[in-house]
């Protein structure tokens, strides 16, 4: 009978830092989980910000471009380049050497 309080007793002191050793083995595998997550995160941020900037300085060219060509005053030299270069157009007296 005493032997079977013993096993108990010892089965009692050994489930508590058991236990807590199970925790912390589980808070331990997220957080590896969770740093590797992160320094992704951090690379998709980096990329994402370089992508940003790109976008930036494009725009600030197209409104630019917008800027020449507004409404209340076109610059003739910004237009007749555009039809030059997307229509296709010249003057008579004008040679062509293609590329």
């Amino acid at each position: 009978m005493k032997n079977k309080k013993s096993i108990f007793y010892r089965l009692r002191e050994i489930t508590v830092p058991l236990f807590a050793l199970l925790v912390s083995f589980y808070f331990g595998a997220h957080a590896f989980k969770s740093v590797a997550t992160q320094n992704m995160l951090a690379d998709e941020i980096a990329a994402l910000k370089f992508r940003q900037d790109s976008l930036k300085s494009e725009r600030k060219v197209l409104e630019f471009h917008v800027g020449l060509i507004s409404s209340n005053h076109v610059d003739p030299d910004y237009l007749d380049e555009l039809v030059r270069k997307n229509l296709g157009f010249s003057h008579p007296d004008e040679i062509i050497i293609p590329r």
